[in-house]
């Protein structure tokens, strides 16, 4: 067993915490009590995200406070590094504060074109998983890029605001991996008004797209899907090659939508808004990620539809369809390998839920193998781990106990 709290446990926890019995908990989020009494009784370590997002909404808590998170930063040699506080100075700089006598280190601004160079190994660094090397060049990022708004030459400025924007972008998705969803939040904020004196549309239609991301961790699917859909039907490019850049945002936008959907258990409207993004296949035809724009061009195309796909399946529990779904994921290296360990968890997951142990202990080793750094801060990995571990009790499966130590749960 794990030495970690379940969600059962969490859940025990939060709603004494919160004063409420199992029967009014239960009438305040919409969850049946014996559902809330089995979660609780068995100290489950899985659940529906639909569950958990309604007994959170009912407990005034994130679904990530069910789940636990890590919010420190270990290198993949283990090291542990800094990281909230990294990223809380960089968003919340106190020289900014207007009555704060802070003094500004002057530096000397970088060129348009070193700041695009560090966007683009900060982009990369991020969808290779590799979070330390992120965080450790923000600071660098972001201050460069305001040093050059206000000393480069006109002309360069509305370049160096994109770099701000897209580092204030990086610094959100950061801050959401150490679980501090409404720090990320502010990041954003941020990065929007930057991208709108960059008068750079599809940048400000990039921060929505974290902004609908943010929502969803923050419980909040309905504003989430606002945010999405009202950006897409802003942006509603047409489906021909000249508008390639502006169908990747879209297509990007509707998938935040469909899972918006699916956490409001709207399967049939999810299902609806993923055969609407497929429509830009036709001229999206990979998924490749351009990580100089890595803030216009996210990861998006045809694998990432099939890999939601296999999303909102597991959402409704419904492992093997999902296994089902996933045999349609075509390989291909423009994936970027964040985007298909995030696939392979929900793959794991499935094969979980069905007693495929040794093919599940198989997938989250190619996990670890892929994006070892990345796997610690994955709930979704904790679970599936610990399940595992659960499932098999003490018959030990080839492959089990390195995934045990990597993910830092002991077991008995």
């Amino acid at each position: 067993m794990s030495d970690e709290p379940t969600i059962g446990q969490n859940l025990a926890r939060l709603r004494g915490q919160a004063g409420l019995t199992q029967q009014e908990l239960a009438s305040t989020s919409g969850v049946s009590v014996a559902t809330i009494r089995k979660l609780e009784r068995d100290g489950r370590s899985t659940a529906l995200m639909g569950t958990l997002a309604k007994l959170a909404r009912a407990l005034d808590v994130r679904p990530s406070a069910l789940l636990g998170q890590p919010q420190t930063l270990h290198r993949e040699d283990g090291e542990r590094v800094a990281g909230i506080a990294v990223v809380r100075r960089t968003i919340h700089a106190l020289d900014e504060v207007p009555g704060v006598p802070m003094a500004v280190e002057q530096r000397d601004a970088p060129s348009v074109e070193d700041l695009r160079r560090t966007v683009r190994i900060l982009w990369k660094a991020y969808h290779d998983g590799r979070h330390a090397l992120l965080v450790s060049g923000l600071p660098e990022l972001i201050d460069g890029a305001k040093a050059a708004m206000n000393s480069r030459p006109r002309s360069e400025y509305r370049a160096a605001a994109a770099s701000l924007s897209r580092g204030y972008q990086l610094a959100a998705h950061a801050a959401v991996h150490l679980a501090q969803d409404d720090l990320a939040r502010s990041a954003l904020e941020r990065a929007m008004l930057a991208a709108d004196v960059a008068e750079d549309p599809l940048l400000v239609a990039a921060g929505c797209t974290g902004l609908s991301w943010v929502l969803l961790r923050q419980n909040e699917p309905e504003l989430a899907a606002r945010v999405a859909m009202a950006k897409a039907d802003e942006l509603n490019p047409r489906v021909s090659p000249s508008a390639y850049p502006a169908l990747r945002m879209w297509g990007r936008l509707m998938l935040c939508a469909v899972t918006a959907a699916s956490r409001q258990e709207d399967y049939d409207g999810a299902r609806e808004l993923l055969d609407e993004a497929r429509r830009c296949t036709t001229v999206v035809t990979d998924d490749a990620t351009d990580y100089t724009n890595g803030g216009n061009y996210a990861f998006f195309g045809p694998a990432k539809i099939d890999m939601i796909a296999v999303e909102v399946a597991m959402s409704q529990g419904k492992s093997s369809e999902a296994l089902r779904l996933a045999k349609r994921v075509t390989p291909s290296r423009r994936v970027p390998p964040t985007g298909r360990s995030r696939h392979l968890l929900d793959v794991a997951q499935a094969q979980t839920w069905e007693n495929q142990f040794r093919e599940a202990v198989t997938t989250l080793t190619r996990v670890k193998e892929t994006t070892p750094e990345w796997m610690r801060y994955q709930v979704l990995a904790r679970v599936v781990v610990r399940q595992i571990v659960e499932g098999k009790g003490r018959r030990r499966i080839d492959g089990l106990l390195p995934l045990v130590q990597h993910m830092n749960a002991q077991t008995a």
